[in-house]
């Protein structure tokens, strides 16, 4: 998120804040909008010697997730930004400020040594939440109603159906597509159900005082684990290189093995199963690039498109077993060539 020009706080969040010990005419005077890929409305504070970031939305489902995964995964040792108090029924959070300072900022202008040891921190989040988090998660009962399934990673690919093949290249379904679809669900609905981030890639990864700090948490599930680790390597925002990111999918896969799971599962079976993960990742991505880009205005996200497309492919390519999936990234490939990006 990033800070653009300030603005006045409405009533009931000045008196939100005051409840909270940041007083309005201070904070009023200094509310910056951050910008981000959601809905939601979030705010920098600055008042009476202090910052932090005021997330607003409507009351429901999605800020009391917020409120519970945040507050868990707190307890549970992972550095999320602190929050402070919220308010249920009015949809606010008062939480502390990490700054702006985005992975994926510092990857573009940082040299390999230093990506490679940002992107080892990160793996070692996702140890942690695969393991010791998950057992926690299991202990408290936590998101035991929301379980990524094989139903919900359909329902992904009916949206990059909906929003990408049909609203934004408008070509046809190649057949084959269903059964291979559902074989990849199939394949990825059978993984042991862990924490699950769910959006877990650079721009949902700050740095403050050199820690990753971990944030857009509220839409956790049970699930399967290689989609977080898809999410972070297979990212259109920064595309890891090849090498690279092999080597750190045996570092994850050599960690959880440490801490006694995976340990009946080879790293090529276990980097197979990550190459799936990444097309299904991939192919929810770019339903996200278009339906932000076109539908919400965010025309921004579209310059993600072609990078996300070259990462879908390869994954296809490494696979091998894909041909509707390989005949349909040749036609998406084929309109961009042919100008689609410049329509749009």
């Amino acid at each position: 998120m990033t800070g653009a020009r300030e603005e006045p706080i409405d009533s009931a969040a000045r008196a939100f804040l005051a409840g909270a010990g940041l007083h309005a005419p201070e904070a009023e005077a200094a509310a910056t909008p951050l910008e981000g890929g959601s809905d939601r409305s979030f705010a920098r504070i600055r008042a009476g010697g202090r910052s932090a970031v005021l997330l607003s939305q409507a009351p429901g489902r999605e800020v009391d997730s917020f409120i519970d995964v945040g507050r868990f995964l707190r307890r549970s040792g992972v550095d999320v930004p602190e929050i402070y108090a919220f308010d249920r029924e009015r949809g606010f959070v008062l939480m502390e400020d990490v700054g702006d300072l985005h992975l994926e900022d510092e990857l573009a202008r940082s040299p390999v040594e230093t990506a490679a040891r940002r992107y080892r921190q990160a793996v070692g989040i996702l140890a942690a939440f695969q393991t010791g988090v998950t057992d926690a998660m299991v202990r408290e009962g936590l998101l035991a109603e929301r379980i990524f399934d094989e139903r919900a990673l359909l329902g992904e690919t009916d949206y990059f159906v909906r929003e990408f093949i049909d609203g934004f290249c408008r070509i046809r379904v190649p057949s084959g597509w269903e059964r291979e679809r559902r074989l990849v669900a199939a394949a990825l609905a059978a993984e042991p159900p862990v924490f699950m981030h769910r959006d877990f890639q650079s721009r949902n990864l700050l740095i403050a005082e050199d820690r990753l700090r971990v944030v857009d948490f509220q839409t956790a599930h049970r699930g399967p684990g290689l989609y977080d680790a898809a999410s972070l390597l297979k990212d259109a925002y920064h595309p890891v290189p090849a090498p690279l990111r092999r080597s750190l999918v045996e570092e994850l896969h050599g960690l959880l093995r440490e801490r006694g799971s995976r340990t009946g599962e080879g790293i090529d079976e276990y980097y197979g199963k990550f190459v799936l993960a990444g097309i299904q990742r991939n192919l929810q991505a770019l339903a996200a690039f278009a339906k932000l880009g076109l539908r919400k205005g965010k025309r921004r996200f579209l310059d993600s498109i072609p990078p996300g497309l070259a990462l879908l492919e390869e994954g296809i390519a490494e696979r091998g077993d894909l041909p509707a999936l390989a005949a349909m990234a040749a036609a998406i490939r084929s309109r961009i060539e042919d100008g689609l990006m410049k329509g749009t």
